[in-house]
């Protein structure tokens, strides 16, 4: 079972990967944003506390992420793994996530970081709204520069602690994210074997 945490700003290509690591390897993507969207679509007790929090305009506590997190780890125990997306985002969930698994006997492989500066992150984003201009007539309300700054800095904000809290247990790759997808997927997949 490979159990990895992808960790990068918006626009630096964890998710092109990690739809690459689910079609070879039958891993499965869990990202938090789904979670949520999916918990407060159903109305289940965790959604109508993230719907509280977002109706609020607040950030959904953590300890509703985390149990949506746990729930989707419990989904991805019959597969060949998983791939976290968007968790964890602070220290204290990566704390969280360390006792759970630790409670489960399943530590993490790996926590790839991927390193990329912020105008190649603003030439991607420009790019990606652009084709889905071209391709669907529409943008992603994220794919502008402005909006791309402020979520850039609240992923530096909210993450810049995450690297030595990894690196501290051995578990944190650096992947230049600069490179070509497929230098990128080869980087990956030397890291976490074949």
């Amino acid at each position: 079972m490979t159990r990895l945490v992808f960790i990068g700003p918006p626009g630096a290509g964890k998710g092109t990967q990690a739809e690459r690591l689910i079609r070879e390897r039958g891993l499965l993507h869990i990202s938090t944003g789904d979670l949520l969207r999916d918990a407060i679509k159903a109305q289940s007790a965790l959604g109508v506390q993230a719907k509280a929090a977002v109706d609020s305009g607040g950030l959904v506590p953590d300890e509703v992420v985390i149990g949506l997190v746990e729930e989707g780890l419990e989904i991805a125990a019959g597969r060949a793994g998983y791939i976290l997306d968007g968790f964890p985002r602070t220290v204290a969930q990566a704390s969280a996530l360390e006792a759970y698994l630790a409670e489960k006997n399943l530590p993490l492989d790996h926590v790839i970081l991927f390193d990329i500066p912020l105008e190649l992150l603003e030439a991607r984003i420009k790019t990606r709204a652009e084709r889905l201009r071209e391709a669907e007539g529409s943008s992603r309300s994220d794919d502008n520069a402005d909006v791309l700054r402020r979520r850039v800095g609240e992923f530096i904000r909210a993450t810049v602690q995450l690297g030595p809290f990894y690196e501290q247990r051995r578990l944190l790759r650096r992947i230049d994210a600069r490179q070509d997808v497929e230098a990128v997927a080869a980087a990956i997949a030397s890291t976490i074997g074949a």
